[in-house]
């Protein structure tokens, strides 16, 4: 039996993240401290005025500057030096010093309330929260053929279509797998659930093309009848659908429509990259409709 996600565990293991990511980033905030890779006045003024003396003592022994105004000159720096890095004591006492570390204690409360509730937020919106319930169906045709026909999978998927009847895309999956069997009536029941439950899965053309074809599949492999009318319904939908075109075609070539097979084989063959294997394969069936078209007294399509 394939396990899933429950939503529960789901949650369980969201908020295990969102709590690591606001482990690495509120201390930091809480405590407001410094970069470890900041530089304080004092050890920025002291490199500046080792620079400085390092130029003065290669100008006195390049002879640019004499004894007296290189000693000047480095008093003067060294003045420059005494007033720039005698930082305030207890800088870090004073008001803006506790807006400050206030302003980053309000920072990580907000963020430890607001992050987790707006990425939830963000979810319930952009996000699938439906895949909780879907994704142990989903895992139905994840796998190989062999992993969708094992009996244990289906009924691991009817069990959860008996609890959540409204999951079109878990009828869907069943259909899939019952196709998978060669249960095509089967398929097409389910593929009918699918698309009377769920207006986005009746949204899709493709669906209509595959209750179609399991339907056709069921009354002897032909596609007269109600199948072709999926068809159609699927076409009407979606006039360049691929699937749709090539089963339309069909439906008319059983019928003898070999003018109408060949109408919609060349809307699919525009479709196809010139020289693969399927374009020419589309083509000689095209050829042969017209053929046959010709045969039977009706002109060939053109576009």
């Amino acid at each position: 039996m394939i396990s899933s996600p429950t939503p529960l565990l789901f949650a369980l293991v969201a908020v295990a993240m969102t709590v690591a990511a606001l482990a690495f980033v509120l201390p930091r905030l809480w405590r407001g401290a410094k970069s470890a890779n900041a530089v304080s006045p004092s050890a920025a003024n002291a490199g500046i005025y080792r620079d400085a003396l390092a130029d003065l003592e290669a100008e006195r022994d390049a002879g640019r500057l004499t004894a007296e105004g290189y000693a000047d000159a480095r008093a003067d720096l060294e003045r420059r030096l005494v007033g720039d890095t005698a930082e305030p004591r207890h800088a870090d006492a004073g008001p803006a010093a506790g807006y400050r570390r206030e302003g980053t204690r309000c920072a990580a409360v907000a963020v430890a309330i607001v992050l987790p509730a707006l990425a939830a937020a963000l979810y319930l919106v952009f996000g699938a929260p439906g895949a909780l319930r879907d994704q142990h169906a989903d895992a139905a045709i994840a796998g190989a053929a062999g992993t969708l026909t094992a009996p244990a999978m289906r009924e691991d998927l009817v069990r959860h279509l008996a609890d959540n009847p409204r999951d079109g895309r878990g009828w869907v999956l069943l259909g899939r797998l019952d196709a998978s069997q060669d249960r095509f009536a089967e398929a097409a029941a389910a593929f009918e659930k699918a698309l009377a439950v769920a207006p986005k899965v009746a949204a899709d053309p493709g669906i209509w093309c595959e209750y179609a074809d399991a339907l056709g599949m069921a009354q002897g492999g032909n596609l007269a009848g109600r199948p072709r009318e999926l068809v159609m319904r699927a076409l009407a939908m979606s006039p360049a659908h691929g699937r749709a075109l090539e089963m339309a075609g069909s439906a008319a070539y059983e019928q003898r429509e070999f003018d109408g097979a060949a109408r919609y084989w060349r809307m699919l063959l525009a479709q196809l990259p010139e020289g693969s294997p399927q374009h020419r394969e589309l083509a000689a069936a095209i050829a042969r409709a017209e053929r046959l078209a010709l045969v039977t007294g009706a002109a060939p399509a053109t576009n």
